[in-house]
């Protein structure tokens, strides 16, 4: 289980989480929705510590952090053990090919020797429809097929959760759906899945729980069918606005 207790977070004079907790459960789909500039990323990088709150802890299995001093090199390794993050923009390493993409970070985090890390990649690389590509540099590749390479670099570590930041907003619809194709694969296996996205379909049809930010805090956490049969106003405010989305 994966917990977040009494974030916050500001950004100058802009506090874009206040007091905020959460929970993710193993084996669910678990996504965070709500509206531009509500702090959806910077509570999905505080899971695995790319962003650091002010106050509050986390706690990811049988490791635990307080947050408002400086955390060490260790506390930091053990958590981020945990999980592993899909970006929207990708970032793959263009001077390396698919496969080297995809089994150097096993292979740097002690998990993997070379060799095994390869079969892995190979592995995970056929699992998201890339096992083709192996030797393709990512610029020979459509925005599509880089981030199911990235998706699959993120398999190669085994985590225990996947992280996903808005995976498909950077895709035209035909590529989004190739994607979202492979994470509905994913989430049908049971694996632990965390979701910021916008897109409404997805979360009504694949999540087993909706988080919902707005104002610096949570403003809902329970099921999709409560969720979307929700009378908040906040919640239908914005379900109008991105519900074609």
């Amino acid at each position: 289980m994966l917990e977040l207790k009494n974030v916050s977070k500001a950004f100058g004079d802009n506090q874009v989480l206040q007091d905020a907790s959460l929970t993710v459960r193993d084996g669910e789909t678990t996504v965070i929705l709500g509206p531009s500039g509500s702090g959806k990323s910077t509570l999905l990088r505080f899971m695995n510590l790319l962003e650091f709150p002010e106050t509050g802890s986390l706690s990811i299995n049988d490791d635990a952090v307080t947050f408002g001093g400086r955390l060490t090199d260790a506390q930091i390794r053990s958590v981020r053990k945990h999980s592993a993050m899909v970006f929207q923009g990708y970032n793959l390493f263009p001077n390396q090919t698919v496969v080297d993409n995809v089994s150097l970070p096993p292979v740097l985090n002690g998990k993997l020797s070379k060799a095994q890390a390869r079969e892995r990649a190979q592995e995970v690389l056929d699992r998201v429809g890339m096992g083709d590509r192996l030797d393709e540099y990512p610029d020979n590749l459509s925005g599509g097929q880089q981030q199911r390479v990235a998706i699959a670099r993120a398999l190669a570590v085994d985590p225990d959760y996947l992280l996903f930041d808005e995976p498909t907003s950077a895709l035209d619809p035909e590529l989004a759906a190739d994607v979202t194709r492979v994470m509905v694969d994913l989430a049908s296996e049971g694996r632990s899945l965390v979701v910021v996205t916008h897109n409404i379909e997805f979360a009504r049809q694949v999540a087993k729980r909706v988080i919902f930010l707005a104002d610096g805090s949570v403003g809902f956490d329970g099921t999709p069918e409560e969720f979307f049969a929700s009378d908040s106003e906040r919640i239908q405010r914005y379900l109008s606005t991105y519900g074609t989305a």
